[in-house]
């Protein structure tokens, strides 16, 4: 029995179904990023505003290789180009989001002490990951999309 894993051709798919499909493909993407995160946080000691610059990157490259392949109407040519945008992309947008990660940290630890809670730095920053992944998702649909299916101008 053979998977085909491409996409088979036909009339192009709606946008709720592409991002129904996309969100399923990126919350492999997301459990990926959450064991790596949670690996150099907690195993290594890592800070989580590295920790998630990593993690996030290398989860987001594969899910718009994947999706690229999978979902999209994908056009020809500059891959190259593509990915290094995608990644320019994604880097601003992790950096943002570890950003908002680490504010999101600092005011749930504080929030836990002023109940007498102490959580983990890698509970913490669970938590935080939780809160800035719906804004993320959307976002990254709508790139993925966009250079996956853009028609990019050859080099002259």
């Amino acid at each position: 029995m053979t998977v085909t894993l491409a996409r088979q051709a036909g009339p192009k798919q709606g946008w709720l179904t592409a991002f129904l499909k996309f969100g399923g493909l990126s919350g492999m993407g997301w459990l990926l990023d959450l064991t790596l995160l949670l690996s150099m946080v907690g195993g290594l000691g890592m800070p989580p505003f590295l920790a998630n610059v990593i993690s996030s990157s290398t989860a987001a490259l594969m899910v718009f290789l994947l999706s690229r392949r999978l979902i999209f109407d994908r056009s020809e040519g500059a891959l190259g180009t593509r990915v290094a945008v995608y990644l320019l992309y994604t880097l601003c947008l992790i950096t943002a989001a570890a950003w908002a990660m680490t504010l999101i940290i600092h005011g749930l630890d504080g929030l836990a002490q002023a109940y007498g809670q102490a959580p983990s730095r890698a509970a913490l920053t669970a938590a935080a990951k939780v809160l800035v992944t719906p804004p993320q998702l959307l976002l990254n649909f709508l790139m993925s999309r966009h250079m996956s299916e853009r028609a990019m101008a050859p080099r002259t």
